[in-house]
């Protein structure tokens, strides 16, 4: 079995938790580090894993919805020196009465690689109103709030914390 090869960069949240277990145990794969930069508020690997692709896939997918920035390469990916940064933006977003049925949300995740996390939100028939993270890489992010906008969307900017 050949592995893929990955560059992850991880969230705070997720550093504090046993993710080569979860890799290994929960998925049955075999992780290889080959780089590793693990602090309290931030982590890299770059790695690969071995085992079925569908195990494979199914465990990325699990890393990238839990806010993990993920590349997959060769094994070019060993030479690389820093972490992939992960930003994250807040916005609030003015929803149309139009668009409240439409399945936006999974269209802008599926087609910008973005984590979208929803912090509060008040949605009726005649309007929606959602405070919201976007985290990925920039490009990702700056792509995914032009989506927003190009489907009648009003993306403001958040300059507080969404949960206050």
């Amino acid at each position: 079995m050949d592995g893929r090869y990955f560059s992850i960069t991880f969230p705070v949240d997720l550093v504090r938790e046993p993710v080569l277990y979860s890799l290994a145990k929960r998925h049955g794969l075999e992780p290889v580090v080959y780089k590793a930069s693990v602090t309290h508020s931030a982590g890299w690997l770059v790695l690969s894993l071995a085992g079925p692709a569908g195990a494979v896939d199914a465990a990325i997918l699990e890393l990238k919805c839990r806010g993990a920035l993920i590349r997959e390469g060769d094994k070019t990916l060993l030479e690389e020196q820093s972490p992939q940064p992960i930003a994250s933006v807040r916005v609030r977003v003015i929803i149309p009465p139009d668009k409240i049925a439409e399945p936006i949300y999974s269209r802008i995740i599926k087609t910008h690689d973005v984590v979208l996390n929803i912090r509060q939100a008040r949605i009726d028939t005649d309007q929606g109103l959602v405070e919201m993270e976007i985290s990925g890489d920039l490009e990702a992010i700056e792509s995914a709030i032009g989506a927003l906008k190009n489907y009648g969307m009003r993306v403001d900017p958040i300059e507080r914390d969404v949960i206050e």
